[in-house]
């Protein structure tokens, strides 16, 4: 298998940059811990947590989807470098455009609504939590996963109702195949006797 580089489109460019950044803004903090005026909470939230927190330490399942995304943008620049014949059901960019999109919509949602940081010891105080910088660089890098799936559906000239189309029809190779037609009877010819 040779991998050449003159393979790769540009949208499955984008979207592989973006999938890596997003991977690695994955591990920074994407939010921040406030003590709030009471000291109290101030000496306890020293003690008992981390400030910061990142997309894998505060979030739950949106990292899986997150992931989800980004394994499937490399997968689709791996899949053109290498050459690959596999045509899978769903176009790489539509699947990478849609992904790009559902991550983008989880970072915007948990970025209107954060998690709630204070440990359960702490339930009752006032820990507000401010956004940092890599949130704001990951909900980018997710839209450029999204914008990376479009310019290759763009490029692949494919688009959302066509693969909506196929998926809704089956294949003509796997439709079952029309009985041939009955020939009709041949009408007996009128012979004339000699």
């Amino acid at each position: 298998m040779k991998v050449r580089l003159d393979r790769l489109r540009r949208g499955e460019a984008i979207a592989l940059v973006a999938a890596i950044l997003l991977f690695v803004l994955m591990f920074l903090d994407w939010w921040e811990v406030g003590i709030g005026a009471d000291p109290a909470n101030a000496l306890n939230a020293v003690t008992l947590f981390d400030s910061g927190q990142n997309a894998w330490q505060a979030l739950a399942v949106i990292p899986l989807f997150l992931m989800l995304a980004i394994v499937v943008a490399v997968g689709a620049t791996i899949l053109r470098l290498s050459g690959s014949d596999w045509k899978p059901a769903v176009p790489p960019g539509a699947a990478v455009c849609a992904l790009g999109l559902l991550a983008a919509l989880l970072i915007l949602i948990r970025m209107i609504s954060p998690p709630s940081l204070a440990p359960s010891a702490l339930e009752g105080g006032n820990f507000p939590v401010s956004l940092q910088l890599p949130i704001f660089l990951a909900l980018a890098a997710a839209l450029g996963i999204a914008y990376g799936g479009w310019r290759t559906m763009a490029e692949e000239g494919t688009s959302f109702a066509g693969v909506a189309r196929k998926l809704e029809s089956p294949a003509p190779e796997s439709r079952p195949k029309p009985a041939p037609k009955k020939a009709a009877p041949a009408k007996p010819s009128p012979r004339t006797k000699s």
